[in-house]
């Protein structure tokens, strides 16, 4: 690059000008990666942060995305919330009236939502 610090002073000056904190390119690109992940935005944004790896960004932003029983109790009222909310009765489950489907019970939740 022929004139090194003319993007950083373009860019502090821009920052000044719309009054904007002090910050990096750096900076905004963790607040994407932050407002991203802990909003929904599946793990694999790591392709679009250019992460070798998904390691990469499991490691640094994790800790931002819901974990996998939030994640499925979001889908599943999504996808039959509609039926409890419209007065319909909800979809028969089959072994939903054994004892083991109780709420609250172990049996009740499917291996894959934990």
């Amino acid at each position: 690059m022929i004139y090194p610090g003319l993007f950083r002073k373009s860019w502090d000056r821009a920052l000044k000008r719309l009054g904007l904190p002090d910050y990096n390119p750096h900076d905004l690109r963790h607040k994407w990666a932050t407002v991203t992940l802990s909003n929904g935005v599946p793990i694999h944004a790591s392709r679009w942060m250019g992460h070798s790896s998904i390691k990469i960004t499991v490691d640094r932003y994790g800790h931002l995305t819901l974990d996998g029983s939030e994640r499925c109790r979001q889908v599943i009222e999504a996808t039959f919330g509609v039926h409890m909310l419209s007065g319909f009765p909800a979809p028969r489950v089959p072994g939903a009236d054994s004892a083991s489907a109780r709420p609250g019970s172990r049996g009740s939740t499917h291996r894959h939502c934990r």
